[in-house]
């Protein structure tokens, strides 16, 4: 992979993560809000206890902020999961989101290192037959 690749994947994947956020903006404005409660009929929701709501409501604006400071979708979603799924679920999709990303980053490291090698040898090569 030559570096131009490697920034044109670069720069795919930042118009991805804007275009989900984009249309988390969307599912999340005051119409969106309109539509769903229209739609959506509250009674049929438990309810919860307030002290464990007011630690959840943090959690999530806390990684609501993050995200939208960072530009990253998967805390985005994050921070709306722990508005609705209890801690537990939150810890394991933390958990799996650090271990995918390093997994990730670990692959691309040696997919670029083993271009890298394999351009500089063809190079060789090609320097000792001129």
């Amino acid at each position: 992979m030559t570096d131009k690749e490697w920034e044109e994947r670069q720069k795919t994947r930042q118009e991805e993560m804007e275009a989900v956020s984009k249309a988390l903006a969307v599912l999340s404005s005051d119409d969106a809000h309109d539509l769903f409660t229209k739609t959506f009929n509250p009674a049929f929701l438990q309810k919860e206890s307030s002290e464990c709501s007011n630690r959840r409501q943090q959690a999530s604006a806390l990684l609501a902020g993050l995200a939208k400071k960072f530009n990253n979708p998967r805390l985005a979603t994050l921070a709306y999961q722990v508005q609705l799924d209890a801690f537990t679920r939150v810890k394991k999709a933390i958990n799996d989101m650090i271990s995918q990303l390093l997994t990730e980053k670990g692959d691309e490291v040696k997919h670029k290192d083993f271009c890298t090698g394999e351009f500089n040898t063809n190079q060789l090569q090609t320097e000792k037959q001129e």
